[in-house]
């Protein structure tokens, strides 16, 4: 916090939240934040995990007065279910603020496509023993069995259309749903691991062999498809104001840092448009220990140059894993960029990633994105 500027309600509650003794006081068991999204005297949410296990643990919001009708409501329609939900005042001088939990089934925004999963044969079982990744109010991916449930609280209507499209020309896991519910994706378990958790600069050539395939796969889009994903374009510099933003209220000097170094960030990048994957990085490529790769999310899909995706996979990738990826991408058919393009793309990806440690919950996020911004600047020299 920038010396001499007193913290505000929004950046009191954040630190709060962010003290697991703290926040397991106030939700009455063990739990920690895995996962938070900020708005400013408004609303902060998180992903809860239990310590012990790690499993995830249901949900928690802080609501300011404004939004307390929320979670009346959001309680009522739980009860109404029998699912469970909780909520509690905050006191000292964060008085009129509420701290409201509950199990993931009653999650006000994935309640309902949840209960049609379930109905549909589908997460039979708690979905915090199966959750492989949960953002609340948006987003829950969980085992069920040899499949893997997509549940979205925006419907994506070209979810199943853009898996059929890229299942015929690239290794992705098999679609096993007919898409007729757009909240809901259900695909065939695959691999073992992926290359985040497992890196291997041999399967690293093979995700880059996955990309050029993406990349080459454009001229066949048919017009629809091509128009949808054209509307879905990325502004690095509006993302880059929505991060400054929300650290006016944690951390102001952050936030004046990021805004000029949006400032000096390159001009859109240039080149022929192709169909990206749009959060490129080794935790999208699914591997199993017999060689298999497979790319997968396809849910940031939109049309850019090709460099978008190549400078978010080296930005996030290690430098042996990343020089195998653009040789796999090479040795397929990919032109990679000449290094001023991979530049700008990589300075690209990495403000669009800057608040990332804010948003996976860590205690130490303001010295994380203050040295992801040194980084940034080092780029931008």
């Amino acid at each position: 916090m920038t010396a001499g500027r007193r913290p505000s309600s929004t950046g009191r509650v954040v630190a709060e939240v962010l003290d697991a003794a703290r926040l397991s006081e106030l939700v009455g068991r063990e739990v920690r934040a895995a996962r938070i999204r900020v708005k400013p005297g408004s609303s902060v949410v998180l992903a809860l995990t239990d310590p012990g296990t790690g499993l995830a643990d249901g949900w928690a919001r802080v609501l300011w007065p404004d939004g307390l009708s929320k979670a009346v409501k959001a309680e009522r329609r739980a009860a109404g279910l029998g699912l469970v939900t909780a909520r509690r005042p905050l006191d000292g001088g964060l008085a009129g603020l509420v701290l409201q939990h509950g199990e993931i089934r009653a999650d006000p925004r994935l309640r309902r496509p949840l209960a049609r999963a379930g109905r549909g044969g589908l997460l039979a079982g708690r979905p915090e023993d199966a959750a492989l990744r949960y953002n609340p109010f948006r987003r829950l991916v969980a085992r069920d069995g040899d499949r893997v449930v997509r549940v979205t609280a925006a419907p994506d209507p070209l979810g199943a259309g853009l898996h059929a499209f890229v299942s015929d020309r690239l290794a992705v896991p098999r679609r096993l749903d007919d898409g007729a519910d757009p909240s809901l994706a259900v695909l065939r378990r695959t691999g073992d691991a992926d290359l985040g958790v497992r890196p291997d600069p041999v399967a690293a050539r093979r995700a880059g062999a996955l990309f050029a395939a993406l990349h080459r796969s454009t001229g066949r889009l048919p017009d629809g498809l091509r128009e949808a994903l054209a509307r879905r374009a990325v502004d690095p510099q509006r993302q880059a104001a929505a991060h400054a933003g929300v650290l006016d209220a944690l951390d102001p000097g952050l936030a004046d840092r990021v805004r000029r170094l949006a400032a000096r960030a390159p001009a859109p990048l240039t080149g022929p448009t192709v169909l990206v994957h749009g959060d490129a990085s080794p935790d999208q490529v699914l591997t199993d220990r017999d060689g298999g790769a497979w790319l997968t999310d396809f849910d940031r899909a939109h049309l850019a140059p090709a460099a978008v995706d190549l400078g978010s996979y080296l930005t996030t990738s290690g430098g042996a894993e990343g020089r195998a990826f653009l040789a796999g991408y090479r040795e397929a058919g990919g032109t990679v960029p000449p290094e001023p393009q991979l530049r700008a793309a990589r300075a690209r990806a990495m403000l669009l990633r800057v608040a990332e440690p804010l948003r996976r919950a860590r205690p130490d996020w303001p010295a994380l994105v203050g040295e992801r911004l040194d980084r940034l600047e080092e780029v931008l020299r």
